[in-house]
């Protein structure tokens, strides 16, 4: 079984990280990790990657958008649970995803998978065998599947300087590499080799895609894998994310959807 990652740029005059795992029921392994541009190169990486094999398909940026401004249920719900962790969601609305060519690159992505054979469905079943693809979401997966307190500091931001971001993307390679011994294992050994002190600007910006990639194929796999231990917040006519939880988080949402103050579908 493959599972493909997806670090969708919103526009294609930058590259979008694209990274695909074989794996098994016991284990997984990295088998490559790249930049594409368009979605034509994204659309035939996929094919020449997958070909006919079942294979998930996770990406990072919205694919169902629509309401025309504000943030969709699933940024609002993302928000109530991971917001402590800094690890709430950016707002996605027709108007600010379409500025750069008028239209909404996850959805366009989700149109040609389509015409692939996958179909968009964020409902797994434990070690089904089908090709799917759907949204996910990095930084809410990394609080979960790592433990952490507050998110990894490796994105650029204001006042954020380089030492920072290096020593975050040194966490951020220790803790994938720890995924080598964990229930769900990942193998990735090459790629964590980089020294990303050696990265500034956009070779910096290229490696972060490449990983982040890597991270959303390792989320398809362990949805795959522990279906149970993932929720999908929000739903498929408003949009949603799919995410691993925690068993407290899980009881945060059972708790607030009996109390009608959180949506989960």
């Amino acid at each position: 079984m493959l599972f493909i990652g997806i670090d969708l740029a919103w526009s294609t005059k930058n590259g979008s990280g694209i990274a695909v795992i074989e794996g098994d029921k016991t284990k997984s392994k990295l088998i490559s990790a790249d930049l594409t541009f368009s979605d034509a190169d994204i659309i035939k990486y996929v094919r020449e990657k997958a070909k006919n094999e079942n294979s998930f398909i996770a990406i990072d940026a919205p694919l169902i958008v629509p309401n025309e401004s504000g943030r969709r249920k699933a940024e609002e719900i993302v928000g109530n649970l991971f917001r402590k962790y800094n690890a709430g969601a950016h707002p996605s609305n027709r108007k600010r995803l379409s500025q750069w060519s008028g239209k909404i690159r996850g959805e366009e992505i989700s149109k040609l998978l389509e015409k692939e054979g996958f179909k968009q469905d964020p409902y797994i079943k434990k070690f089904e065998n089908s090709r799917k693809f759907f949204e996910v979401y990095p930084h809410p997966s990394m609080v979960v599947l790592f433990d952490l307190e507050k998110v990894i500091p490796y994105k650029a931001k204001p006042k954020r300087d380089y030492e920072s971001r290096w020593s975050a993307f040194e966490k951020y390679q220790r803790l994938l590499a720890g995924l080598k011994k964990s229930k769900t294992k990942l193998e990735l050994d090459d790629l964590l080799k980089t020294n990303v002190r050696r990265l500034k600007a956009q070779k910096l910006k290229d490696y972060e895609d490449r990983l982040d990639a890597v991270f959303c194929a390792y989320i398809a796999y362990y949805a795959w894998a522990n279906p149970d231990k993932c929720e999908v917040l929000g739903n498929m006519d408003e949009g949603y994310i799919l995410t691993p939880v925690t068993e407290a988080i899980k009881k945060q949402i059972k708790n607030q959807k009996t109390q009608t103050k959180l949506e989960v579908f």
